[in-house]
């Protein structure tokens, strides 16, 4: 009898908790209330109910242990590169990892044969090299439109390096080329397609401002004239995993957009060092490679690439990728070719 008080009590006990007390809750005060408003402030974080706002918090919370976890194997030398928080670090994993759906690629393509370049130099770093002013964007977390970010951004520093700077509009592409998989599935290939087969402009962020509010396209919209603007005539591609032929075009000025898969805790709070891609799973997101030199730090080889998740992403948004021939960055990689 006494043993069935006992477990009836125990029970009764374990019910009350589960009813007044919830994980999130208890969790969630890990951060403290002050710590919790600054990170909502600094981001612009604003949730639609308190529920929300405590699981937010929670995930915050969880995934600041996680990145301080990381951090430590880095002082130990077991990893290459840092974490820290960002604007996804209120988010699960499965839920970042649901922004970059696998992309759907056309299936005709209008690449032009590579052209023959030079030799490339041992290193290139363009900031450095050629000087290059590259403003780093923000693609925002409701279109999935990192494919014309990428494509416009490479199209603009293609300009820049022949003697000329324009912002160039990735909205433009989303609305004008994106279709109906403009925030889902769609690829840079599609937008270099736009402007050439059908010789439009890409237009400048000042006639045709980008837009990370909306989740999904606008309508196609011509600004009024006087428009500034660029047109591309021409786009190669190259063979995938042929890191060579693309470490040859980059070094010769050519930056070449490049899909790559984002879905892992660690590229989705990278901050620093040389970036190796652990397993993950299937999605798809594209970011222009810029250059390639060797780490200080590591002494290890290193892309340069430019990403479009804001300058709190990365290294003011720019990430070093470990450059190997076991693992190849150059997937459905593609890059402007000539301007008309």
């Amino acid at each position: 009898m006494w043993n069935t008080f006992k477990f009836l009590t125990f029970w009764v006990v374990i019910f009350a908790i589960s009813v007044h007390f919830k994980p999130s809750e208890c969790i969630s005060h890990a951060v403290s209330d002050g710590d919790w408003l600054q990170y909502k402030l600094t981001y612009g974080k604003t949730y639609a109910t308190t529920q929300a706002d405590a699981l937010a918090r929670y995930y915050y919370s969880y995934n600041l242990k996680l990145i301080k976890k990381h951090n430590q194997n880095y002082d130990r030398k077991l990893t290459t590169f840092t974490l820290k928080a960002n604007q996804f670090t209120d988010m699960r994993l499965t839920q970042f990892n649901a922004l970059f759906p696998p992309a759907v690629y056309p299936t005709m393509t209008f690449d032009f044969p590579l052209n023959t370049v030079q030799n490339p130099p041992a290193t290139f770093n363009p900031f450095t090299d050629q000087g290059l002013v590259s403003e780093v964007e923000d693609q925002g977390i409701l279109c999935n439109s990192g494919w014309a970010y990428s494509a416009a951004k490479s199209i603009e520093i293609l300009q820049q390096y022949q003697g000329t700077l324009i912002p160039l509009s990735a909205q433009n592409l989303i609305d004008c080329s994106g279709r109906s998989t403009a925030c889902r599935t769609q690829v840079p290939q599609t937008g270099f397609d736009y402007l050439t087969m059908y010789d439009q402009v890409i237009y400048s962020t000042t006639d045709y401002p980008n837009n990370i509010t909306i989740s999904e396209q606008n309508m196609c919209i011509i600004p009024p004239a006087p428009i500034t603007g660029t047109k591309l005539s021409a786009y190669s591609v190259i063979t995938d995993g042929d890191d060579a032929t693309m470490l040859r075009y980059v070094g010769n000025n050519y930056p070449v957009v490049i899909e790559f898969n984002p879905t892992s805790f660690e590229f989705m709070h990278y901050a620093d060092g040389v970036f190796q891609q652990p397993r993950t799973s299937t999605g798809s997101h594209f970011m222009v490679v810029l250059g390639y030199e060797e780490d200080a730090t590591s002494g290890l080889n290193t892309w340069l690439v430019q990403n479009s998740f804001g300058k709190t992403w990365g290294k003011g948004g720019r990430i070093s990728i470990r450059r190997d021939a076991v693992t190849p960055l150059a997937k459905h990689a593609i890059f402007p070719a000539e301007l008309a």
